[in-house]
């Protein structure tokens, strides 16, 4: 085995065919991440014949002058039970992100950790401890199992539906169904995002945040994502065609509000859909408080989820959730609008660092946790 250094042109040749294998282990992600300040390397294993058998995105951004910290998002992409491997690549890359000025490694592997039922509970004893071992004994430090929405990179929690059969709906809830009935009694039309109506998906998503209490991305990171994921991402809205539910549905609640409308297709919803060779990704998405009862944003999950189908994709993964399942708590919502439609939890063995230089670690620390509280701070003052 040899550790290598991979080019550009090379990694996006066998990106999609690594194992564990995900959109934020590309090059595209790489070129996205670049605009906001990112730098990106390609590590990988080569074998005696020369193949990559293994590698690997890694990013870097400077924190203190010219020193590094290192992330592989969704990374690293290794058997991390062929502890061999492992070992060797571990080793290799610690020197490879010295020479980087790189003082820390995090990393938060698309692994499951314990699969859950719909309900939460664990299925089965069966957990993936083999590889938290594995990384410990090559010095990585283990965020811990935790549980909300919380500081890491990546979520711990996620909603997964097996879309593989025809019967893929049958394990919905009553509500689901009775929502997506609903959703399809109106008119409603779901539209990809291009430049003419990004603006409509944008104050969608800035409408969400606000309501939800959470930070939006800029119009400029939404325009970069379209563009650098082309062929494998969808961004849609959802609209209203207003003459058509003018004409049909005058008893409903909603009518006079959209009678009072300019636009003639009115926007209700939206969603950013990013597709892997094995799994359709639900990643972002927000619908209109007011308009909720129109129940668009089930239309947009089922259409995607058709599209996912047409493409032989056999999961969908509806996203990140709070791993919490007790009713009335904080963000129970958004579990409960996933559960409607079947499917089951999966828990990720969560986030890992890896110091390389301990002294600036510390520092590092300490800089991140004030940075946090301030834009929390600076969050609330903005919502008021």
């Amino acid at each position: 085995m040899k550790f290598v250094e991979i080019s550009e042109n090379k990694f996006k040749k066998i990106e999609n065919n690594l194992i564990n294998a995900n959109f934020y282990q590309t090059v595209e992600w790489a070129k996205i991440k670049n605009r906001n300040g990112w730098q990106y390397y390609f590590v990988g294993i080569e074998d005696e014949t020369g193949n990559i058998i293994r590698a690997s995105l890694l990013l870097a951004k400077n924190i203190f002058g010219n020193k590094k910290m290192f992330y592989s998002p969704r990374g690293l992409l290794l058997d991390y039970k062929n502890k061999k491997e492992l070992d060797f690549f571990v080793d290799n890359l610690v020197n490879f992100i010295k020479q980087k000025n790189g003082i820390l490694l995090k990393i938060d592997p698309m692994i499951m950790y314990q699969e859950h039922n719909r309900d939460g509970k664990a299925i089965g004893n069966e957990k993936n401890d083999i590889v938290i071992q594995n990384l410990m004994h090559n010095n990585f430090i283990h965020r811990g199992f935790s549980k909300g929405y919380c500081d890491e990179l990546q979520f711990r929690w996620t909603y997964f539906l097996d879309i593989s059969k025809d019967d893929w709906d049958k394990d919905m809830n009553h509500r689901c169904k009775r929502s997506i009935k609903k959703a399809y009694s109106f008119p409603i039309i779901i539209k990809d995002v291009d430049e003419k109506n990004i603006g409509d998906f944008k104050k969608i998503m800035e409408h969400t945040a606000t309501r939800q209490e959470h930070f939006d991305r800029s119009l400029d990171y939404y325009q970069n994502l379209n563009k650098e994921l082309s062929g494998r991402i969808k961004m849609v809205v959802a609209y209203l065609d207003k003459e058509k539910f003018l004409e049909n549905f005058q008893d409903n609640k909603l009518y006079e509000k959209i009678k009072g409308e300019k636009e003639m297709l009115i926007p209700l919803s939206a969603g950013v859909f990013i597709f892997d060779k094995d799994r359709a990704n639900y990643v972002y998405g927000g619908t209109y408080s007011y308009y909720m009862p129109l129940m668009a944003q089930y239309k947009v999950q089922v259409e995607m989820i058709k599209y996912a189908r047409s493409l032989n994709i056999p999961i969908y993964d509806f996203g990140g959730i709070s791993g919490i399942f007790i009713p009335d708590t904080e963000n129970y919502g958004v579990y409960e609008f996933k559960k409607g439609f079947g499917g089951y939890v999966v828990e990720y063995i969560g986030e890992f660092d890896l110091i390389i230089n301990k002294f600036y670690y510390n520092m590092f620390q300490i800089a991140y946790k004030t940075y946090r509280f301030i834009k929390k701070i600076r969050s609330k003052i903005h919502r008021k």
